[in-house]
């Protein structure tokens, strides 16, 4: 009888051997997903935290006072009632701030823009604040009526703004930029620059440039006037920064401020004042001459500035201001500071009228036999005095200098007539 069992074909052991092969891959597979499942838990367990990541300390945009002379009012936003001026006040956006007669504040950016709000102003804080993706910073602030002078600094990042505006013009300051603007009552706006550069917009629509020594006039409709050409600052010579000045009887002598003339000055705004900020001028006059004469000043510190004016008014930059002291002179305290130099540089005499030419230091006081001689701002002096003797005899000039030393000197002559 025949077999019924079927012969083994070559196609049965490849489909065991396939079979087989699977299984150990799946094997294989489970114990490494299992290693690799115990690993990650296990560090996951023990792995050190994460330190949180610290977020940016963010910029504190605000406004403060950093000087406050006089009566200086603050009208928070949201509020009815104005507020003494403090240093502790924060100004934000929207705050009103308000000077008095003879009153004047400063107000610091966090920015570093410096704003000086002077007597008899009300300015509004429009803006300030910071972008926190671009760090763009933009300060502005509005006049409504008054003046104010400020300084910009250096800014953070390209973007940032410095913005001042009136009810008839708008400007953006650039980085270092000194200038000042003034509202009058008429609504006029005097936009001046005395360094850096600001780009001005009028209510008019007039777009213009203004660069260092250059002013503008922008009046009530908001038309633009002509650019003006702003004077340099005068260099002040006597008395000198820091000085302290001696008299034996202050309130019967005379104190000479003298300074550099400038170049097609026509006139000289002259400020003297116990504050830097002058708001309170105990001097405040316009003079055609490079020098004045402050007679019985008290025992005290005085300080004092000078502007220049061309011959259509316009008035330049301020000098910085400068700082001298008067203080009396002890009956027994001896001669008092060193002397001055005096230099005679030449001594002629036409019968009885003698000639005196020389130079001493700026705002020294110099007399030839107790006659006063008139001394320039820069201390040369050229003089004609009568002589009363005839015949040989000496001349006594002498100077008294600011700090109260003196320095004389005897010269012969001869007078006839």
């Amino acid at each position: 009888m025949a077999s019924q069992r079927k012969p083994r074909r070559p196609e049965d052991d490849f489909d065991w051997f396939t079979v087989s092969y699977k299984t150990i891959y799946i094997a294989v597979f489970g114990v490494l997903a299992l290693a690799g499942g115990a690993y990650y838990y296990y560090y996951w367990r023990n792995a050190p935290p994460t330190p949180p990541t610290e977020a940016p300390a963010p910029t504190v945009t605000t406004a403060r006072f950093t000087s406050i002379e006089g009566n200086v009012k603050v009208k928070p936003v949201g509020q009815f009632d104005w507020l003494s001026a403090d240093p502790s006040i924060v100004l934000r956006k929207s705050d009103l701030v308000r000077t008095g007669p003879g009153a004047t504040a400063e107000i610091t950016f966090f920015d570093g823009t410096v704003v000086h709000v002077r007597p008899e102003s009300l300015i509004t804080i429009e803006d300030t604040s910071e972008d926190f993706s671009t760090k763009r910073r933009r300060v502005a602030w509005h006049i409504s009526s008054g003046e104010v002078n400020f300084q910009t600094g250096k800014k953070n990042v390209p973007g940032s703004a410095t913005e001042i505006s009136t009810p008839t013009v708008r400007t953006t300051a650039g980085e270092l930029t000194d200038g000042g603007i003034r509202v009058a009552q008429s609504g006029d706006s005097d936009v001046r620059v005395y360094r850096g550069s600001t780009q001005i917009e009028t209510k008019a629509g007039e777009k213009i440039s203004l660069g260092a020594s250059e002013a503008l006039k922008v009046d009530a409709a908001g038309k633009a006037g002509p650019k003006q050409i702003l004077l340099d600052a005068p260099g002040l010579q006597a008395p000198p920064h820091q000085t302290e000045i001696s008299y034996p009887d202050p309130s019967r002598a005379t104190t000479l401020l003298a300074w550099k003339p400038v170049p097609a000055a026509a006139s000289y705004h002259v400020m003297v004042d116990y504050s830097p900020y002058f708001n309170r001028p105990l001097v405040d006059q316009v003079r055609k001459d490079s020098s004045v004469e402050l007679r019985g000043l008290d025992t005290g510190k005085y300080y004092w500035r000078v502007a220049a004016l061309d011959r259509e008014g316009v008035e330049g930059a301020f000098s910085a201001f400068a700082r001298f002291t008067v203080v009396r002179k002890d009956a027994g305290g001896g001669s008092g500071g060193s002397p001055p130099p005096l230099v005679i540089e030449s001594l002629d005499v036409r019968t009885n009228i003698l000639q005196i030419k020389g130079h001493t230091e700026p705002g020294a006081t110099v007399t030839v036999n107790e006659q006063r001689v008139d001394v320039q701002g820069d201390g040369t002096f050229n003089e004609f005095i009568q002589l009363d003797k005839v015949g040989r005899q000496l001349v006594v000039i002498r100077s008294t200098g600011i700090n109260g030393g003196v320095n004389e000197q005897k010269r012969p002559v001869v007078v006839t007539f």
